[in-house]
């Protein structure tokens, strides 16, 4: 489970919130050829949380990735991932949300900028057919106030692959 801690000053203990994130992937594909396959949800890591508070962001735009942030440390996590296969060529269009949002206890968070930061998000996915399989990598940012309590977090992602 993924952690964030947060050092409240340098004589008191940490503090950790638990942030869970699964991916499911809600796929309605055109043609039946195509199968898509879950290989990792987005994860982001252990979080040593700065007391000012960041935004962690996992940028996989360009392939798989890990978490990172401008001042607090994380170890850890990773971007998901989604493998997608066809025996006919075909272009897979992907739909990413806007966001997703986290049910934390009684206060919530949100996955943001989810297609930005994500593989084929302008331009989709051409598949060239023959049981050939390609990964997609999903990323997002998440942005943590310095005082964040501890607890966890839980939340679905749904993306939407259409095969043409």
């Amino acid at each position: 489970m993924p952690t964030v801690r947060q050092k409240r000053d340098n004589s008191h203990g940490l503090f950790h919130l638990a942030i869970m994130l699964f991916c499911l992937l809600v796929t309605s594909p055109a043609v039946p050829a195509g199968e898509v396959t879950l290989v990792a949800p987005v994860d982001f890591g252990s979080i040593d949380l700065n007391p000012g508070g960041d935004t962690i962001v996992i940028a996989a735009h360009n392939g798989p990735a890990s978490p990172a942030g401008s001042r607090s440390g994380v170890t850890g996590g990773g971007s998901g991932l989604i493998q997608v296969t066809s025996t006919e060529a075909e272009h897979v269009e992907i739909l990413f949300p806007d966001s997703a949002p986290l049910v934390c206890g009684s206060h919530s968070l949100t996955i943001k900028d989810i297609g930005p930061h994500s593989q084929y998000h302008l331009t989709g996915l051409d598949l060239p057919g023959g049981g050939v399989t390609r990964t997609i990598s999903v990323g997002g940012s998440l942005k943590l106030q310095g005082d964040e309590a501890s607890v966890s977090c839980s939340g679905f992602l749904s993306i939407q692959l259409n095969f043409f």
